[in-house]
């Protein structure tokens, strides 16, 4: 998953949850300015810290799996929620 592609699910994860930026912004302490370039991909690095907290507040968290491998039956049923 490429940072662009990190900011758009947050922005729709944000977006499904009915919450604003400001709303982000007041609940993580990041800044509406941060939280509008990761959404938007205009960032080219950020603090794996800055998106647990955003993730965390959405209802999500990090999983790792090996590059290229087809995702599983949990992995795809995790997606229609």
């Amino acid at each position: 998953m490429t940072l662009q592609e990190l900011g758009l699910e947050i922005k729709l994860l944000r977006k499904a949850k009915k919450w604003s930026q400001d709303d982000l912004q007041n609940y993580s302490g990041i800044t509406k300015r941060t939280i509008s370039k990761i959404e938007n991909g205009f960032v080219e690095e950020i603090g794996i810290k800055k998106v647990e907290t955003i993730l965390a507040l959405l209802g999500y968290e990090f999983s790792l799996r090996e590059k290229g491998r087809p995702r599983t039956l949990e992995e795809l049923q995790n997606e229609r929620k």
